[in-house]
């Protein structure tokens, strides 16, 4: 199998940043939405610039999809004058495809174009058996994707008669539109099953996440092994800032075996503290020296930078000539210190940082939330539990959120045992009272571990991955004390921290995650990789030992 990204969910400027972002977020191909403008235009236009995305990228592009069917009538319209018309966007999305090596084209039947009669349907074989001919000689299949069950799907296949007809199958459409049992649904279809949509519902179909609503994934994948399909899994996720995509698409690993080649883990990386303003060529050295591959960008450097974009830029493109990625910046600052200036201060530190981020080719900034206490921005006091101290950080995603919409760019909020936000409880509480997905989590557990948790962290750990796993977007490495995070956070591999669970949540199931290692002098950062890498490795060779 072979994963694909529909460009609509990825998102970009352009067809080449859509395809920039799809493999650097480890895609193998890109799902394309063509409109009749599109497909009509008198020359060059979309096409040539989907070909050179595609020759650059190196993606392919497994189907063009002719969405905008859904709203001005397709194939089987009862107005001869749409349907005609619908044909010829059909005829030129089919010479589209033999420009472009696409083997399929997704002609869709919802909304104006579903079908609902017998009269629809004999409209849709007429249509078909008059179009799949010229799609065959092309090796293209035109592919139904509508609300249906199986048997009448099946029948406007028998009918068409040719195999040039194909279905395109939708995991949450048959669940959310006719209350149907998806796995039943695609041993029903067979071999009809030509491309595979990958998303979830609980309400509306496409309305969650892919692995948090009622889609059962693990019987869609075996059902799909039962009829040997081997093809393209296009995600048609909720459209989201690229790590939210990312996310969706080390679930889908997760979920579906089989897959062409493995994802690349880990992917290390470090906090750019240790250089000073202006210290670019030093970082990216180092960086690249040590096998690093990413940067959260922090102190003098990204300081130098906020109110200027074109440093910003050049910055980020010194980092990416050495392979070096920033896939967040830190924005760390007290959301609730007392003295009024100094909170709207570093609230304001944290909406530049949220403003400048796309300079930076970044889609995260992470922040603390902060404490009351006089004594430090990382000192718990009583003061954390109050309402003003609840309403302070309120009133500071209030004024943040906004922002992180308007830049496409995710605030990760990082908790800790000293801070005003300091429990998973607290954590759920918040997310909810900010449903946006440009509100997301850092993955630390270790700053969840209280002293009172220590003795049982595997499984207040393993609550923590398990609740909150859709939800992060950037990973950190290190240990905490044997008397708790509040009394330190040392170098991973010092403390009592039990890494290897949480090594392996983040192998198999958050593979996409940079994983920021702190805490420790640079030098110590191949060490760490060894430590890293053998962990799980130990691990797989202990069970495999125990089976045989």
């Amino acid at each position: 199998m072979r994963a694909a990204v529909m460009d609509v969910v990825i998102g970009g400027r352009d067809d080449e940043e859509v395809f920039a972002r799809a493999q650097r977020a480890g895609f193998a191909g890109v799902e394309v939405v063509v409109s009749r403008d599109d497909l009509h235009a008198s020359s060059g236009g979309r096409l040539e610039r989907l070909r050179r995305a595609r020759e650059v990228s190196g993606l392919e592009i497994p189907a063009l999809v002719l969405g905008e069917h859904n709203e001005v009538g397709g194939i089987a319209d009862a107005s001869p004058e749409v349907s005609s018309q619908a044909r010829a966007d059909v005829q030129h999305a089919i010479a589209w495809a033999r420009e472009l090596g696409t083997e399929a084209i997704l002609i869709p039947f919802f909304l104006r174009a579903e079908l609902v009669s017998d009269a629809d349907d004999d409209r849709a074989v007429a249509a078909f058996q008059a179009i799949c001919p010229e799609a065959a000689e092309r090796g293209v299949v035109l592919c139904f994707e509508g609300s249906l069950p199986a048997d009448r799907i099946a029948s406007i296949a028998s009918r068409a008669g040719s195999t040039a007809f194909g279905c395109y199958f939708d995991l949450a459409n048959p669940l959310a539109h006719k209350g149907l049992d998806g796995p039943t649904e695609i041993r029903a279809l067979g071999e009809l099953v030509t491309r595979v949509h990958v998303k979830d519902t609980r309400v509306r179909t496409g309305d969650c996440r892919p692995g948090t609503g009622r889609v059962d994934f693990a019987e869609s994948a075996l059902a799909l092994s039962e009829i040997g399909y081997d093809g393209w899994l296009t995600l048609e996720t909720p459209p989201a800032p690229p790590p939210l995509v990312a996310r969706d698409l080390s679930f889908t690993r997760s979920v579906f075996p089989g897959f062409e080649g493995t994802a690349r883990w880990p992917r290390l990386g470090a906090f750019s503290t240790d250089f000073r303003e202006g210290e670019w060529e030093q970082l990216a050295e180092t960086f690249a020296g040590l096998g690093l591959e990413s940067v959260q960008l922090m102190g003098p450097l990204l300081d130098a930078c906020l109110e200027d974009a074109a440093r910003a830029e050049a910055g980020r493109a010194l980092l990416a000539e050495r392979g070096l990625g920033i896939p967040a910046l830190g924005g760390y600052r007290n959301l609730v210190v007392p003295d009024p200036e100094v909170r709207r201060a570093n609230v304001e530190h944290v909406r530049r940082c949220l403003e400048i981020a796309p300079a930076f080719g970044s889609f995260v900034v992470a922040t603390e939330t902060g404490t009351m206490s006089s004594h430090g921005d990382w000192t718990d006091t009583p003061k954390n539990s109050s309402k003003d101290a609840w309403g302070l950080l309120y009133d500071a995603l209030e004024t943040l959120l906004p922002v992180a919409e308007e830049q496409g760019v995710i605030l990760a909020l990082e908790t800790y045992v000293g801070n005003v936000l300091k429990t998973q409880g607290q954590l759920t509480g918040l997310l909810g009272l900010f449903p946006t997905q440009y509100l997301q989590v850092v993955c630390d557990p270790y700053n969840y571990l209280s002293s009172e948790l220590v003795p049982v962290q595997e499984r207040a750990t393993g609550e923590l991955l398990d609740r909150f796993e859709p939800r992060f977007v950037l990973a950190h490495l290190k240990d905490v004390s044997p008397d708790g995070a509040q009394a330190g956070t040392p170098e991973f591999g010092t403390g009592a921290f039990s890494q290897r669970p949480y090594l392996e949540f983040l192998r198999t199931r958050r593979p996409d995650l940079d994983l920021i290692t702190e805490h420790m002098p640079l030098d110590h950062v191949p060490a760490v990789r060894r430590r890293v890498q053998e962990l799980p490795a130990r691990a797989e060779s202990r069970e495999a030992s125990s089976v045989s």
